[in-house]
């Protein structure tokens, strides 16, 4: 028997980074609407940004890792590869 895992949708909007593995299984999510996927990504990828931010000023990251950059990265490049897979989407999604 197959178990559906029941997802919730205001912590995956507002952190998706601790409910998906990566930017990409956001695309797949049936229970979010086409904007409400649109809207996680923006803001998974502001939180990315403005931490990359702090961390050039010199201020420091809470739980900051060095070589932490380059996981960063990635998740922004996946974040730009979802975006343009849901544009591809109907727009009724």
């Amino acid at each position: 028997m197959t178990e559906v895992a029941a997802l919730n949708r205001d912590s995956a909007k507002q952190h998706p980074e601790n409910v998906f593995a990566n930017p990409l299984e956001i695309v797949d999510e049936i229970l979010l609407t086409r904007g409400e996927k649109l809207g996680t990504l923006k803001r998974w990828q502001l939180s990315i940004l403005r931490d990359l931010a702090t961390s050039e000023q010199g201020m420091g990251t809470p739980g900051y890792v060095p070589g932490q950059l380059r996981g960063q990265l990635t998740v922004l490049e996946e974040i730009e590869e979802a975006k343009i897979r849901l544009s591809k989407g109907s727009p009724l999604d």
